[in-house]
């Protein structure tokens, strides 16, 4: 069987036909072009799922169901977009219009949800049934997998790990609003603004150089690689914030993994190693909790519309 699945972004928009394996036998990438509206953006979508049947060699009528993440609050279990400031959408009933216009049973969730269980099902979390996937982007997304389902808390609005608040008395002003949430010690962003801090702090080292080219969350790692010191404190620290948090996750969920996506996450082991290493150690209670692995995802910028499908199998 055959399953289209959409990853509707504010400047891009990404979807792929899926089969029951996972395997993607069309896809393609676009751009949203959100100031056209949603009924613009809804009828393109819809065409563009056509076209990629078309690419496969499949009648659209094989298609046995349509699944969408969008970058927002979502009610998954009423097909509602509540809230998508990307894409400036409000109590959007996405799942009954695309049936409405196309016959086929449509499902739609929050996109980090939708990464979470296209990893589940077909990337690094393939293995485990309980999992909680985090990426590490501008922003910070999550998910969690519970006995192999997405859990979502009351009305859909759960599993947002960025703002878990881990420091009360912050200044850190997050992107919700409020100070002192996650997401603004650990995200992409937020390792910029830390590289930028130390680089001015100290002029004279590699990484100041090295910000003067330009700075990205490649940075800091890239100037400790070549053996700067100070860069060296940049990563410790944010591999620090990060662990700090999966600790705390751990501590409630206990899952089999953590699975850590988005740019920074192509560090690979240095920065996947250092976080499993002190996250056994604390958690360890002297050999009797199981032990918790950490792995990067897998199938990269797939994974939302990948996951999205899988809503519908």
């Amino acid at each position: 069987m055959y399953y289209a699945g959409v990853d509707i972004g504010g400047k891009n928009t990404k979807m792929g036909i899926v089969d029951d394996f996972g395997v993607v036998v069309s896809s393609m990438e676009y751009k949203t072009q959100m100031e056209r509206g949603y009924d613009a953006i809804l009828l393109e979508l819809i065409e563009n799922i056509k076209s990629l049947c078309e690419q496969a060699g499949l009648d659209f009528d094989e298609l046995s169901g349509i699944g969408i993440g969008v970058p927002g609050i979502v009610n998954s279990r009423a097909g509602l977009v509540m809230s998508c400031a990307n894409l400036n959408w409000k109590g959007v009933e996405l799942a009954g219009d695309v049936k409405n216009l196309t016959g086929k049973e449509c499902k739609v969730c929050n996109d980090a949800n939708c990464a979470a269980l296209g990893e589940q099902r077909f990337g690094s979390g393939r293995n485990y049934k309980n999992l909680v996937f985090i990426t590490l982007g501008t922003g910070i997304g999550s998910g969690i997998i519970i006995d192999g389902k997405l859990f979502e808390g009351l009305g859909c609005a759960g599993a947002e790990a960025g703002h878990m608040g881990i420091q009360i008395e912050s200044d850190e002003v997050c992107s919700c609003g409020n100070k002192g949430c996650w997401e603004s010690f650990i995200s992409a962003s937020a390792l910029v603004a830390q590289t930028e801090e130390a680089a001015k702090k100290n002029p004279d080292s590699l990484l100041a150089k090295m910000c003067k080219e330009g700075v990205s969350g490649k940075t800091a790692f890239l100037a400790m690689n070549k053996g700067d010191a100070v860069a060296k404190n940049v990563v410790d620290r944010y591999i620090s914030y990060i662990t700090y948090g999966i600790i705390g996750l751990a501590n409630i969920l206990h899952p089999q993994a953590f699975v850590l996506g988005g740019g920074i996450a192509n560090e690979g082991a240095t920065l996947i190693l250092p976080i499993k290493s002190a996250l056994n150690a604390y958690i360890d209670n002297n050999g009797f909790y199981p032990y918790v692995d950490v792995v990067g995802a897998r199938l990269g910028n797939s994974a939302g519309f990948m996951g999205a499908a899988a809503l519908v199998m």
